[in-house]
């Protein structure tokens, strides 16, 4: 016992050693740092360009383009690096959807959209990896590539079919909802009745409300309508956006303020720019608005840029001009701009607020495949002039002709001044086959026979183009063939604004689209009484351009939000397109009878 208590004593004497320590507890990892989408894009980008080609995980390359595909607006720089990455993904045969979706959009974003749609390829519901998301993407492409192409009935269908994967999607169902609202304004009115025959997945509903407010003379009559329609489609889509489509039904005129009218008053287009003045001034002065202030471009696009941007600095209310294609061009391209109509077509993007108003000769011919398309005459046979203007007026018909399925059976183009113009049309029309074929029953039948020969079956229409001169010379070599059994129909520019019946008389038969101004009868100011649009100018539809121009200058921003509205003009009906901003004309008919024009009746395209 004394040992142990001995021992017990000199282990307590003896130096301890320290205690083990106690571990320090594991650090916490921290949760991912979640970046804002435009540094996780450059994030995603910086570690896949830091890796060689082979150690680059498509999954990675994939994350990388889709987080730079997210943002809003794409920056450059970020676009750049992108389509290098897409390019690094593997360039399998076919490709998947999901990646063409993305090579897609990268070269959309980028601004080449041919690339984008030979990228983007025809849809396939077998491919394995068309995934919902990707499909919806790829629609939505398609749409936009359609858009560009100003293929509106193509694009509206799409986007038809495109709105039911949306409806997870809300905010993207409702700039569907948009775009679809702009493509029914851009249709023509033919398409617009074609929509509303075809059986189309997704159109019931958006074609009657269009058309009903599009109809309503004011508010009160919109909102009945809209309520009868509610009745009618209680679950539509559309029924979200009706508080906003009554409140801007119909298109209000802006308030009153002061106008700039910029156009060339001295040099060669002196003439042209006088008659539209002339026509701006008798409306300005008719519907009593503000301030008119004109100025000249003398005929130069650098003077008319300067004014304009006087115009602007000067706080005017509306500006109407520059005329000049190339003025247009460069006012749209400025970063500041005031509502009103520049007088001319650009391809050039418009801010919201400014429009074009312009007389096309392209818009001409496509109102004569219209007017054949709406009365079932089938495919048509052109004898239009060579040149550039028949190329412009042959190319703008058979677009429109074949957009409604029945393509051109020719279009020949002629030399009116040449000697063998009559044996051209002679075999155009068909007169040299029938005469063939009398020859080849003769001959077969040891018969000497004899009879007239007969203009071709296959084509239920003529159209008739160049300009005036070219047309006169034509339509003799028609009558003499008998040809003129047929429709015929011509553009404006066969009739110069003034019946001459004993010039003219060759022209019978022939129909045109015109300015509905040159055949009604409309009030002088000051007078009393009333003369046609014809004696107010030596260019009357240009005058009649004014006129609508000083009237739709200050519609041209409240249109934007009621682009059903139709506008009825001098020149014609007019309806914004919000795609383009281009005022879109709906014209009168009118047909040679005795060598005078007469209109005729809206209602009886076929008469």
């Amino acid at each position: 016992m004394v040992l142990l208590a001995a021992g017990l004593m000199a282990a307590c004497a003896a130096p301890q050693p320290d205690p083990a320590p106690t571990p320090d507890p594991d650090p916490e990892i921290p949760a991912e740092i979640e970046l804002a989408p435009e540094p996780l894009a450059e994030h995603r980008l910086e570690r896949i360009e830091a890796l060689p080609d082979e150690q680059a995980e498509p999954q990675e390359l994939r994350a990388a383009v889709d987080a730079v595909l997210a943002l809003d607006p794409v920056p450059e720089p970020l676009l750049e690096r992108a389509e290098a990455a897409w390019n690094r993904l593997p360039d399998a045969e076919p490709r998947p959807l999901a990646d063409r979706v993305r090579g897609g959009w990268l070269a959309w974003h980028r601004g080449e959209a041919d690339l984008a749609a030979e990228r983007l390829g025809a849809d396939d519901p077998d491919d394995p990896t068309r995934t919902p998301e990707f499909h919806r993407r790829g629609m939505e492409l398609h749409a936009r590539l359609l858009e560009w192409e100003q293929q509106w009935y193509q694009a509206l269908n799409v986007r038809f079919r495109l709105d039911s994967l949306l409806t997870l999607e809300p905010d993207l169902q409702t700039a569907n909802h948009e775009r679809i609202w702009g493509l029914m304004a851009a249709l023509r009115p033919t398409q617009r009745e074609r929509l509303g025959r075809e059986n189309i997945v997704g159109a019931d509903g958006w074609h009657e409300l269009f058309g009903g407010l599009g109809r309503a003379d004011d508010a009160a009559a919109a909102e009945t309508f809209a309520r009868r329609w509610q009745q009618a489609f209680p679950r539509h889509p559309a029924n979200s956006h009706l508080p906003e489509l009554l409140a801007a039904s119909p298109a209000s005129a802006d308030p009153a303020g002061d106008a700039v009218v910029l156009l060339p008053l001295s040099g060669n287009l002196a003439d042209l720019g006088e008659a539209v003045l002339d026509g701006i001034t008798r409306a300005h002065y008719a519907d009593g608005q503000g301030q008119l202030r004109v100025r000249d471009t003398r005929g130069d696009p650098r003077q008319a840029v300067a004014l304009y941007r006087d115009a602007v600095l000067e706080g005017a209310d509306h500006i109407i001009g520059p005329l000049q294609r190339d003025a247009v061009a460069a006012v749209a391209d400025l970063e500041d701009h005031r509502p009103g109509v520049l007088l001319n077509r650009t391809a050039n993007a418009l801010p919201r607020g400014v429009t074009t108003l312009a007389l096309d000769p392209e818009a001409d011919a496509r109102a004569v495949a219209d007017r054949a398309a709406r009365t079932g005459w089938g495919a048509g046979l052109g004898i239009i002039a060579e040149g550039a203007f028949g190329d412009r007026l042959a190319s703008a018909w058979s677009l429109a002709a074949e957009e409604h399925g029945a393509p051109p059976r020719e279009v020949a183009r002629v030399d009116t001044r040449a000697g063998d113009l009559n044996d051209r049309i002679a075999a155009h029309v068909g007169i040299d086959r029938s005469r063939e074929r009398i020859a080849s029953v003769s001959r077969r039948l040891g018969l000497g026979l004899e009879g007239d020969p007969q203009i071709r079956a296959d084509v239920g229409y003529i159209f008739v183009a160049g300009s005036a001169a070219d047309v006169r010379r034509i339509a003799p070599h028609l009558h003499f063939h008998q040809a003129s059994r047929l429709p015929m129909m011509s553009t404006p520019h066969v009739y110069p604004g003034r019946p001459d019946a004993s010039r003219d008389r060759d022209l019978n038969g022939i129909a045109f689209p015109d300015a509905p101004g040159l055949f009604t009868e409309i009030a002088a100011l000051g007078n009393t009484g009333a003369e046609p649009l014809r004696e107010q100018s030596g260019l009357p539809r240009f005058y009649a351009l004014g006129m609508d121009a000083r009237r739709l200058a200050v519609r041209a921003d409240t249109s934007y939000a009621a682009p059903h509205t139709t506008l009825v003009g001098t020149a014609g009906e007019w309806q914004l397109n919000p795609l383009t901003g281009d005022w879109q004309r709906t014209p009168a008919w009118a047909r040679f009878v005795r060598g005078e024009p007469r209109r005729l009746d809206a209602g009886t395209p076929s008469d």
